[in-house]
């Protein structure tokens, strides 16, 4: 069952809402496919997703009618293939502004994660479709635990959602994801033109960066060692300072561990 439902004056398209769908970031791929062009901002909710994907192949377990799940399209034709992670970070920060108008303070977790109180709330699937010289178009995939209370085993310790956070709950789920794409779209029209610059966008990035100016553990060629985030850079390269050396990771060269090394306790021993 489908069903359309329309946003406000300021958000550019409408929200195409689905009962059920494997997953939002492959059925709009099959719509651009089949009906070439579609617009910029186009939408698809789904409010139960079967077979959500994450990075690196992970699922996004998501129960029927509990959380947001959404995906988004958008022609970034001004952004260079080299520049695609910044693309990364205007999404991020547009989540981030649109959790502080809930009153709610969460932290960007390098490369495609939002926390809150060190547990991931969100998540981030961006899929590039990509020529020579520029990216043509991208799908944006987010999900964000909203309502949902049990959480796999698996991932028990580490996952979380709004209202367990916080005890929000929010009972208009589509309403709130047309408040989330419009604070996503201000951010991105807002650097589009000009009114936010690149050192502005890497500063906002890094300020609420999860671990930066903390030490921590990470593991890199399957060596666990101790390290503290500094920043991260328009590449998307994250910079971890170990032993006096500050050395730069890619994506997946760099695995975090959810925990913060006690010097107090360390210098007591």
């Amino acid at each position: 069952m489908q069903n359309n439902t329309f946003s406000g004056d300021s958000l550019r398209q409408k929200i195409i809402v689905l009962e059920q769908i494997g997953s939002t970031n492959d059925y709009l791929k099959s719509q651009l496919s089949n009906f070439k062009p579609l617009p910029e901002w186009t939408a698809i909710m789904a409010r139960h997703q079967t077979h959500g994907r994450g990075q690196r192949g992970n699922v996004w377990t998501v129960p029927p009618n509990k959380n947001i799940t959404v995906s988004t399209l958008l022609y970034p034709k001004f952004l260079s293939l080299q520049d695609h992670f910044l693309l990364n970070m205007l999404i991020s920060l547009g989540i981030i502004d649109w959790l502080k108008s809930l009153q709610i303070d969460a932290e960007i977790k390098w490369p495609n994660d939002i926390l809150l109180n060190g547990k991931k709330i969100a998540g981030i699937l961006i899929e590039n479709s990509i020529t020579s010289k520029a990216i043509n178009h991208a799908i944006i995939g987010i999900g964000i635990n909203v309502n949902q209370q049990e959480f796999p085993q698996e991932i028990k310790a580490t996952a979380s959602s709004l209202l367990k956070e916080t005890g929000y709950e929010i009972h208009d789920l589509v309403k709130a994801c047309e408040e989330l794409l419009q604070s996503i779209q201000n951010k991105y029209d807002a650097f589009k033109s000009e009114k936010i610059t690149e050192e502005e966008l890497l500063n906002l990035y890094n300020k609420l960066l999860f671990q930066r100016d903390i030490p921590a553990i990470y593991t890199s060629n399957d060596i666990q060692f101790e390290g503290i985030i500094r920043k991260v850079d328009r590449n998307g390269l994250i910079y971890i300072e170990s032993a006096s050396e500050l050395k730069s990771y890619q994506f997946k060269e760099v695995v975090f561990h959810l925990q913060k090394i006690d010097y107090t306790r360390k210098k007591n021993n």
